[in-house]
C-alpha cells in the first residue's frame, strides 16, 4: 500500500510530519475543513498582489508528497524511509470545470495514471504517474531514486503533454516534488495504476530536421510586428522592408518567447532556461549566443551577433542574485533551536570555546554574503581544522554549503595567482585553504594576513578600463595535518585553530533552512559578528599550541629569562642579544636580518621593551645555567 507523506511548519517554525496511505488522503480532500481553508483560499487567490505566497496562512500550510514517504530526524531535516515510484506532473490555467473533467479523462487513458487531483488554488491539476525501472523495481537508495526519477521524467513528460493540452508547471522534477493540501470530491484513481517502465540507457534526442533544429519563423518582411499579450501579432508595417528597430525588437521578442532570462549579479553573466523545461539555468555561454543568433536568422529576423549580444548583455535583462534570493526563503522560517552549535559540536575537540567561536564565525560568515558595500571589517577570523588524514576535514567544511549554493565554494585556490584570488573573493562563499601547512610563512605573514581582513576587494574586470570596487563575499576556512603551522605570532588571531580528538561525524543530514534562518534572525537581532577583544585574547592564548616556534627563539629561551625589575636583569638591543647568542651558540645561528629579529623580540608575548636613544632595547636577565 502507497504511503505519502504531508508536512507543515507549525507557528512554532518546527516541521510536523504526518504520514497517511492513499486512500485516507483521498478521504481527506473529499471535503473541505470545518474553517473553509481551501474554500477561502480559491475564493481570495484573484485579488492576492503577490501571489500564492502572501495569502495568510500559506507559511504553514500543508504539502503533499507523494513520490516518496518520509521520517524526520531530529534536526527536523526529512530523512527517506520508502520511494513510490511516482512522478508528479502539474498543469495550470484550467479554468473551467469542463476543462479539468477533460483534463482527468485525457489523463486516465494512460495505464499509468494513478490519481489525477484538482489543485488548491482550483485552476491547476496534479497527475500522478506510476513508474519503475526496467526490472519492474524501485530503488531505495536516495541517489538511485533520485536518478531514476529523474529518468523518469524525460520519458514520461513528453507522452503526457501530447496527451493533455494544458499548460504543464515547469520543475526540475526531484523525490520532493510536492503540492498544496487541496480539496477534490472527484479525483481519478486507479489502484491497479500499470507502472511505466523506465529504461535507464534511454536519453531524450533533440528532433532534427536536415541537420538543422525546425524553428518557427516570426513575422516576415511584409509582416512586420510583435507579439501582443493575447497572442496578435501587431502590424506595424506591411509590404515594407522592417527597420533595424523592427528587427531589434522582433530578435528580443523572439528570445523571449523562446527562453527566460537573468542576470547574475554575482558571477556577472547572463542565465537562460527555455521555456517549460525542467531544466535549470545555464549561462549564455559562446556557444548558445551563436545558435540563438542562428535560430533568429532562420526566423528570417535580420540582425547580427552582435545585436543578439547586445541585447543579451544589457540591463533588458533583469537582475538575480542568488544569495539574496537563498537567504530570503530561508528568513522567518526558525525554529528556535541552536542549529549553529549543533553543527558545532559533530567535530570532536577539547576545546571549550569550540562551539561559541564557530558560532560567532558562522553568523560573520553569513552577513558577510549579504554583499554590502563601504564595510569597515570582513569576516577575518577562519577555522583552523587540525587532525591526522581521515577524519572528514573537506568534508565538513564543503558541506557548510548547501547543494544549491555548491558553486560558490572552492578548496583548489592558489594564492601566488592575485587576480584569481580577489576574484574568488567576490564570488564565493567559502574559501577552504586546504592543507594549511603548505602555505609558505611569508604568505602567511603578508598576502594571507591581509586578505582575510579585507572588507572589500578592488580590482579590474577582465579587458576592463578601470579599478572597480566589489563588495567581499566569501569567508575562509582552513584544514591542516600539522599542528606547528601558524608562523606569524602577531597574525594568529586570524585563526580558530582546533585540534580535533576523533573523526567529525558526517552522517546527520543538515538542515539548511534552520542553519541560514538562525544566522539570520540572530543578525536582525543585532548580535555580534566579530570577535571582541576579550574573544581575540582567548584566541591567541589558544592559538600558541600551533605556532611555529623558530631555532632563534628556542635559543633566546634557552639562554635567557622575561624579567619586569629592572633591578633583575637589563636592557639589550637586538644586536647585542644576537651577538649574546651567536658567542654562546657557534656559526651555525643566522638570521634573514637584525630588524627581522627585532620584531620577532617585540612579539614574544610578555617581552618588556623601552625606546632608548640609540633604538629599541630589550629588558632580560641572563639564564643561571648560561653564566660562567
Amino acid at each position: 500500500m502507497i504511503k505519502i507523506s504531508i508536512i507543515h511548519t507549525n507557528k512554532k517554525n518546527q516541521l510536523v510530519l504526518n504520514t497517511k496511505n492513499f486512500e485516507s488522503f483521498l478521504q481527506r480532500i473529499a471535503k473541505d475543513d470545518a474553517r473553509g481553508t481551501i474554500t477561502n483560499f480559491r475564493n481570495s487567490k484573484e485579488v492576492l498582489d503577490y501571489g500564492y505566497e502572501s495569502y495568510r496562512g500559506m507559511a504553514n500550510w500543508r504539502h503533499v508528497y507523494p513520490s516518496a514517504e518520509y521520517g524526520k530526524e531530529a534536526n527536523d531535516c526529512l530523512k527517506l524511509k520508502t520511494v513510490n515510484g511516482i512522478l508528479l506532473l502539474t498543469f495550470d490555467d484550467i479554468f473551467e470545470a469542463e476543462d479539468m473533467a477533460a483534463l482527468k479523462r485525457s489523463a486516465s487513458l494512460m495505464p499509468s495514471t494513478f490519481a489525477v487531483i484538482e489543485g488548491a488554488d482550483g485552476t491547476s491539476a496534479h497527475v500522478l504517474v506510476r513508474y519503475t525501472d526496467i526490472d519492474g523495481e524501485i530503488p531505495q537508495n536516495e541517489e538511485d531514486a533520485e536518478e531514476l526519477h529523474r529518468m523518469a521524467a524525460k520519458q514520461i513528460v513528453p507522452l503526457y503533454q501530447t496527451l493533455i493540452k494544458e499548460e504543464l508547471q515547469p520543475t526540475s522534477h526531484s523525490l520532493k516534488d510536492n503540492f498544496l493540501m487541496t480539496l477534490d470530491a472527484h479525483p481519478y484513481y486507479n489502484a491497479q495504476a500499470i507502472p511505466m517502465k523506465i529504461d535507464h540507457h534511454v536519453r531524450k534526442q533533440e528532433m532534427i530536421k536536415g541537420g538543422v533544429k525546425e524553428v518557427k519563423k516570426f513575422p516576415t518582411p511584409d509582416l512586420v510586428g510583435w507579439e501582443t499579450d493575447d497572442g496578435e501579432i501587431e502590424k506595424s508595417k506591411v509590404g515594407v522592408q522592417p527597420t533595424t528597430a523592427d528587427n531589434i525588437m522582433n530578435m528580443m521578442v523572439f528570445l523571449r518567447d523562446r527562453y527566460d532570462f537573468r542576470y547574475n549579479v554575482l558571477m556577472k553573466y547572463t542565465e537562460y532556461k527555455t521555456k517549460g523545461s525542467w531544466h535549470d539555468f545555464a549561462p549564455v555561454d559562446p556557444r548558445v549566443q551563436k545558435r540563438m543568433t542562428l535560430d533568429v536568422q532562420l526566423a528570417d529576423i535580420r540582425v547580427s551577433i552582435k545585436d543578439v549580444r547586445n541585447f543579451l548583455e544589457s540591463d533588458y535583462i533583469a537582475n538575480y542574485d542568488p544569495i539574496d534570493e537563498y537567504l530570503f526563503q530561508c528568513e522567518g522560517k526558525w525554529d528556535g533551536k541552536d542549529h549553529i552549535r549543533a553543527l558545532a559540536r559533530t567535530v570532536p575537540t577539547a576545546n571549550p570555546h569550540w562551539a561559541d567561536w564557530f558560532y560567532i564565525w558562522y553568523l560573520g560568515m553569513v552577513d558577510q554574503w549579504r554583499g554590502i558595500n563601504h564595510r569597515l571589517y570582513g569576516n577575518s577570523v577562519a577555522p583552523l581544522l587540525i587532525s591526522k588524514q581521515g577524519f572528514n576535514k573537506s568534508t565538513f567544511c564543503r558541506r557548510l554549503i548547501p547543494q544549491e549554493l555548491q558553486w560558490g565554494y572552492t578548496d583548489n585556490l592558489v594564492l601566488s595567482e592575485k587576480r584569481q584570488v580577489y576574484q574568488a573573493m567576490a564570488q564565493t562563499l567559502l574559501i577552504n585553504l586546504d592543507e594549511f601547512n603548505q602555505i609558505s610563512p611569508q604568505v602567511q605573514q603578508g598576502f594571507l594576513k591581509n586578505l582575510i581582513q579585507l572588507p572589500n576587494v578592488k580590482m579590474k574586470r577582465p579587458y576592463g578600463g578601470h579599478v572597480e570596487e566589489f563588495p567581499r563575499l566569501a569567508s575562509f576556512i582552513a584544514t591542516s595535518n600539522m599542528d606547528d603551522i601558524l608562523t606569524d605570532p602577531s597574525g594568529n588571531r586570524r585563526f580558530i585553530g582546533v585540534e580535533l580528538t576523533g573523526p567529525i561525524d558526517v552522517s546527520v543530514k543538515l538542515n539548511y533552512v534552520q542553519l541560514f534562518a538562525q544566522a539570520m534572525a540572530a543578525i536582525r537581532a543585532g548580535e555580534k559578528t566579530y570577535f571582541d577583544s576579550v574573544e581575540t585574547a582567548l584566541l591567541m592564548q589558544s592559538n600558541r599550541q600551533f605556532e611555529v616556534v623558530p631555532p632563534i627563539e628556542q635559543y633566546f629561551q634557552m639562554c635567557f629569562d622575561l624579567v619586569e625589575d629592572e633591578s633583575q636583569g637589563k636592557y639589550m638591543s637586538a644586536a647585542e642579544i644576537f651577538d649574546y647568542l651567536k658567542k654562546r651558540i657557534g656559526s651555525s645561528l643566522k638570521i634573514d636580518s637584525l630588524m627581522s629579529f627585532g620584531r620577532k623580540l617585540a612579539n614574544i608575548d610578555g617581552i618588556k621593551v623601552k625606546r632608548f636613544a640609540t633604538g629599541k632595547r630589550y629588558l632580560v636577565a641572563e639564564k643561571e645555567t648560561q653564566k660562567s
